[in-house]
Parts: C-alpha cells; structure tokens; sequence
C-alpha cells in the first residue's frame, strides 16, 4: 500500500492562523513493531529501564521504548516503525528525549512504502538541535516541499495518509546512547474559536502530601509540581466545527485516552498531554442550532 499526501483543509488552516485552540489524537498507538536501530529497518534491539521509562502506559504503546542498546555507534540511529494498520498523521511531537544533551545534530521523520526505506522515501519532518536543554519537540507543518524529497520548514503543511513505515533518523557523532520516552504521530482537530471564559493559561497545581510532627514541623512530600490545568467553554453553531468536535471525542475513545491541547499553534506553541477530568462530552443544544462545548482537562504529569 502507498502513502498519500493532502495538504490541510483550509478552515483548519486558517483556524491555526488565527491561534486557535488545537487538539491532537495519537494514532501511533498500536504499531506492530517498533525499536532502535542502526540499520534502518526493524532489525535492532532496544532496553527498558527504570531510569528510562516506556512510553506513558496510558498510550497503549507497548513497544516503545527509550534508550537503544547494542547500537551505541557513531552512525546515525532509527527510531523504525511498522504498522500493521496503516495511519494518517500530521503533526509529530517527541517528548522525554535526551537529544540536546548528548549533542545530537538533528532528528527527522522519514515514510517510505517499505519497511527497507527503499520505495519512495521522503523526508517530512527535520528539526536541528541547539542549545542544552531537552524540550518537547513540535512540529505542525509536515511536508515534502514540491518535487523535493526533504522537509522544508516553509512548505505547505500536509496531512499524511496510508503510512504503514515511518522512522526517526537521529543523526549525531557521538557514542552515546539516544533516549525517547514518548512519540505522538498525530492527527489534528482545529478549533475555530478560543472559550469564552478569561483565558487562564497559568492555571497550574502540584501535587503535595503534608505531615506534621508532633512538634508542628510540617513536611511537604511532593508527587510532581506545575501540573497544567484547563477548562473551556464556547458556543459553537457552524456544522462543520461541530463535526470537529465529534470527530475529536470519537478519537479519544469517548474521552478514555489521553490527547495534546495546544492553546496558540501558531505562536509560542506549547503541547500539554492531557486527559478529560471526566469521560464525557457536554455539548448540550442552546438554540435551533448552537451547542455549548464545555470540558475540564488536567496535564498529565
């Protein structure tokens, strides 16, 4: 089966545009092989860790994992996928990676229509690292520019379909090992529109466990500190955003699997892996045809 590319629908484009809320599904949730390797294909081996946990064990992605293991060569490393059911994904997110610290040149995504990269491999996604600290990696304008086999950072931003492979290429000089505790190939759904309620993007908690001695010394146990919390409200009338939203519920397995909020895609964009406070969807009717989107969400920590 081959790959296609379509560029993005134009109310998803101009919602993005405008800095509108986005929300992103994972759809690499159930590859049937996935794991470091020097070769390109899928013929490595990888390790798990206490230091270096798994991916997220909500992610039902029981083969990823984080640092490589027998591979710790000077060569450009895989990350390789094969999916037993093919995906379509525009938006890719790597989280937990170590790729700054060990010096690593750059990191980018490649689908071919083999699981030897040797049938129509292009390059859709490149990021150059810089500097030490190992933020989350995000990219929303995957393309092969034109007739080009490599990304462009200036391309038009495309919406990748019936991938069956797709690899990481880690590209660094050093004997390190490469570490990754988290991948999201993800599939987009554009808001067209910020909540109504004031925008609150400070709203964070910790979690924290209190004891105190009997000499009124209180002891603070802390679990995991700035946990990101959000709550949105709109009122959404147009049809076309209300299958948005459905669409996005629907992905989220009725608001049973975790999802990414970015709140401005097009500016400073951060992505906050979330849940639904509640495995539920209010979306009740206000009017002939609006409808009144209201749902709370916690960063998972």
């Amino acid at each position: 089966m081959a790959y296609s590319a379509a560029a993005l629908a134009s109310a998803e484009t101009t919602g993005f545009s405008a800095d509108k809320p986005m929300m992103v599904v994972q759809q690499a949730d159930s590859p049937a092989e996935a794991h470091w390797t020097t070769t390109g294909n899928l013929t490595g081996t990888d390790v798990t860790l206490a230091a270096e946990p798994a991916a997220r064990a909500y992610d039902e992605f029981g083969g990823l994992v984080t640092s490589t293991t027998g591979v710790a060569s000077t060569s450009p490393k895989y990350y390789g996928f094969n999916f037993s059911t093919a995906i379509s994904f525009d938006v890719l997110l790597l989280t937990g990676h170590n790729f700054n610290s060990i010096s690593i040149t750059s990191v980018a995504l490649e689908i071919a229509d083999d699981a030897a990269f040797s049938s129509n491999k292009i390059e859709i996604a490149k990021y150059t690292i810089s500097g030490t600290t190992d933020n989350r990696i995000l990219i929303t304008n995957l393309n092969s520019a034109g007739g080009s086999s490599t990304y462009s950072p200036g391309g038009t931003a495309q919406r990748y379909s019936g991938v069956e492979h797709a690899r990481l290429v880690v590209a660094h000089s050093s004997s390190k090992d490469p570490e990754l505790g988290e991948i999201w190939l993800g599939y987009r759904y554009q808001l067209q529109r910020n909540p109504d309620i004031p925008w609150n993007n400070k709203n964070e908690a910790s979690l924290a466990a209190d004891y105190v001695s009997n000499s009124g010394i209180t002891k603070r146990y802390t679990f995991y500190r700035g946990q990101a919390l959000r709550t949105f409200q709109a009122s959404i009338a147009a049809a076309a955003e209300i299958t948005v939203i459905d669409g996005w519920f629907n992905a989220i397995n009725e608001g049973t699997r975790p999802f990414v909020y970015i709140e401005t895609p097009s500016s400073s964009a951060q992505a906050i892996i979330v849940m639904l406070d509640d495995a539920g969807l209010s979306f009740p009717l206000v009017g002939p045809t609006e409808r009144r989107l209201a749902f709370s969400m916690t960063e998972q920590p």
